[in-house]
């Protein structure tokens, strides 16, 4: 899956009521992998990018996968606290 569709997910997540999030939390996990997985080879890519331009627009790209996956882990803390 692309990024934007993940993000997508995540923030569909982030909204629903709590019921919801406890049904979703499973396959939440598995984006939130897949999030990481592609922040991984962000920083990797970043790392061989000589283009300033690029480099830019990568370090963007990544900054948004970091907040959101922020927001994800803390969002299933918060629902195990709950219980």
């Amino acid at each position: 899956m692309k990024a934007p569709k993940l993000l997508k997910i995540v923030n569909r997540f982030l909204s629903a009521d709590k019921e919801k999030q406890y049904e979703q939390t499973k396959r939440f996990k598995e984006i939130l992998k897949k999030l990481k997985k592609k922040e991984n080879s962000l920083k990797d890519k970043l790392k061989k990018e000589n283009n300033d331009k690029n480099r830019k627009q990568i370090k963007k790209e990544l900054a948004i996968l970091c907040a959101q996956r922020k927001k994800g882990i803390e969002a299933i803390k918060k629902l195990k606290d709950d219980d």
